[in-house]
């Protein structure tokens, strides 16, 4: 895959690659339109936090969330 190889070629470790990931896919549950989905989106939080317990990970799933509520 091109686009890993440039993130981790940029210094992007896998742990933060799977951090991104897991945020875009929690992101893409926020923006669905049916409401069951995006409750169990924000159920994800607590679970992506304690697997990533990275600031900036955190910082940019609060914004997330500021933003839907």
């Amino acid at each position: 895959m091109a686009g890993n190889s440039f993130l981790s070629d940029a210094g992007y470790g896998e742990q933060e690659l799977d951090a991104n990931s897991a945020l875009m896919e929690v992101d893409k549950g926020l923006r669905y339109g049916k409401l069951g989905e995006q409750c169990e989106a924000v159920v994800r939080f607590p679970r992506l936090f304690q697997k990533y317990p990275f600031p900036i990970l955190i910082n940019s799933a609060f914004l997330k969330l500021a933003d839907v509520f």
